[in-house]
């Protein structure tokens, strides 16, 4: 049986899949396309079993009010709590200064279940602020992944493009297919062409008329990024739009999981096992 067609019946998917864009736990001022019944962990597990996906990385939601070290210590506890099942960006905030990005970063870097860094940028700076440069020489070094928000050019496609180019040895995972809408993957595309430390990440695309194999023919399913943006959003809508596109199975097996996990061969913060 395919992927699609197990999708379609409803069975869960018996690949390795990876939700690599997350915000855990109760978000109680804002909100999209939320389902109560899994607007927590334990929840949101519980729907992952029921489509086959094995783990999230996650930003916790403190992270919407630049609570860095809140946000990190949620997702440090979570992680803890299910192990193997969660595992955390390290979150920056510039509103929080250079030594709390610091103490960040040397603290969740030696804890295995942290795999990468989170910027919610154009909420919170653009791409040249001094804090997010460190952070990003940070991942250089380590060479880990960095993900990135934007919506609608904010920050901007070429802001993002030159934070690659000038950090070549990270992985930058640009959100939300480059900025939410078809105009922001088509104005990211052909940067990916010179650039080969820009990776699209998938969540949120409710808004982009582009289909998913529309943008593998773009970019290429090796540089496509499985995620959903849970609890933000039900993970079962782009879910649904991976697990019964077009898209050859070897290549959704690529964008499920396979592309995040080479990204962390060289990488060193932690792994993800399955």
């Amino acid at each position: 049986m395919t992927i699609k067609e197990k999708a379609l019946k409803g069975l869960p998917l018996d690949i390795p899949i990876i939700d690599a864009h997350t915000h855990t736990g109760p978000k109680y001022r804002r909100g999209w396309h939320q389902n109560p019944d899994y607007a927590n962990v334990a929840g949101q597990l519980k729907l992952y079993d029921l489509l086959g996906i094995d783990c999230c990385v996650t930003a916790p939601h403190p992270l919407c009010d630049a609570m860095s070290v809140l946000t990190n210590e949620t997702a440090a506890r979570e992680a803890e709590l299910f192990p193997g099942r969660v595992y955390g960006y390290i979150y920056i905030a510039p509103s929080n200064g250079m030594d709390i990005c610091r103490e960040n970063l040397r603290r969740y870097s030696k804890n295995p279940a942290f795999v990468g860094i989170k910027f919610l940028s154009g909420y919170q700076g653009q791409c040249d602020d001094p804090v997010y440069r460190y952070a990003a020489d940070f991942a250089n070094e380590a060479r880990c992944p960095l993900l990135l928000h934007t919506w609608a050019d904010n920050p901007s496609t070429k802001s993002m493009a030159k934070l690659a180019q000038e950090h070549p040895d990270l992985s930058l995972l640009i959100a939300h297919q480059g900025g939410g809408k078809a105009a922001d993957t088509l104005r990211t595309a052909p940067y990916m062409k010179d650039i080969p430390n820009i990776y699209l990440e998938l969540c949120g695309s409710l808004h982009n008329t582009l289909s998913f194999s529309d943008i593998a023919g773009l970019v290429g399913v090796d540089r496509m990024i499985f995620g959903t943006d849970a609890i933000d959003l039900d993970p079962r809508f782009d879910f649904g739009r991976l697990a019964i596109s077009d898209l050859p199975d070897d290549a959704k097996k690529m964008i499920f999981a396979e592309n995040y996990l080479r990204l962390l061969e060289h990488s060193q913060l932690g792994k993800i096992q399955l």
